[in-house]
């Protein structure tokens, strides 16, 4: 299947797909921003190369669509794998090239955590830096909003391209999730969502390694778990993906925050509250609603 529509933004050309060349056995973790994108890379790569000396997340870890890295390098980089290959995007399924071959893992997450992990990131991202030597037809990202509840309206009102009308000013949230919901059903579509990671990750763990076909035994997957778990992700990061996060301030420090959920309990209120209920009412079946916020089907 080809992609509908292209999305070029600062971060993101997803016409770098059309030169993506599959392999049979390929994975690739789909996630907006902000959902758990390295912890399940983290949980791939050790499944595929184990946890005792992995190679650098970076050489094995794969992000097409992102459009400041050299495109020829990045492809070149994936061709030249000989292991089984894994990559990563934030694309809605409308935007990549879907291959029956490949196992699509979409990890997915409670939009109010997103948000409220995304509001640290946007903070402490140098926008200069991301906006440095784009293209003329690349609107550049305005600074982070002093207001917390000034970009949560911004975010949940408009939209970065003209066909979205959530996200800005990066890529829709709700949107992707239906996107990739209205496929749950392929044999080749597994949905993980942040919250079941987070309570029980050795079950997910498990869940992982069965629909990417490797096995792995209970000791193996406990032993994962805590190998992935977010204090040891984010202490681990610099060794497994250096210099990788230049563009926020202290590095992983900021990119990893906090890592659970819950925390926009205290900080939203009822009017923010009563957008995201409009939001999703336009944007999101209820089940994917459900899906999104319980972590049920």
């Amino acid at each position: 299947m080809s992609a509908r529509r292209r999305y070029l933004h600062p971060f993101l050309d997803s016409n770098r797909w059309q030169k993506f060349k599959p392999r049979s056995g390929d994975i690739v973790i789909a996630t907006p921003f902000k959902s758990g994108t390295t912890w399940m890379q983290m949980i791939v790569l050790g499944l595929l190369h184990g946890i005792k000396n992995p190679p650098l997340l970076r050489e094995v870890g794969h992000w097409i669509d992102f459009r400041p890295a050299p495109e020829e390098e990045t492809l070149a980089r994936l061709e030249e794998q000989s292991s089984r290959r894994f990559i990563k995007t934030h694309l809605p399924f409308d935007a990549i090239k879907f291959d029956k071959n490949i196992k699509y893992i979409v990890v997915d997450r409670d939009p109010r955590d997103v948000f409220m992990s995304l509001w640290n990131h946007y903070k402490n991202m140098d926008v200069d830096l991301v906006n440095s030597d784009l293209p003329p037809d690349v609107h550049p990202i305005p600074p982070c909003p002093d207001s917390i509840h000034e970009f949560w309206k911004s975010w949940l009102t408009k939209g970065y391209f003209e066909w979205e009308s959530e996200g800005y000013p990066f890529w829709s949230n709700l949107r992707h999730v239906q996107s990739w919901f209205d496929v749950k059903d392929l044999d080749n579509v597994l949905h993980v969502h942040y919250n079941n990671l987070l309570l029980d990750s050795k079950s997910e763990i498990k869940r992982v390694a069965e629909f990417i076909e490797v096995e792995i035994s209970a000791e193996e997957a406990n032993s994962l778990a805590n190998y992935t778990s977010f204090e040891s992700t984010k202490k681990n990061l610099n060794k497994l993906f250096p210099g990788g996060y230049r563009l926020f301030k202290n590095g992983p420090d900021t990119f990893f925050h906090k890592g659970n959920n819950g925390r926009w309990r205290s900080v939203l209120t009822q009017e923010d509250e009563k957008l995201l209920s409009e939001a999703s009412n336009t944007m999101l079946s209820k089940a994917c609603f459900k899906w999104l916020t319980f972590g049920t089907l």
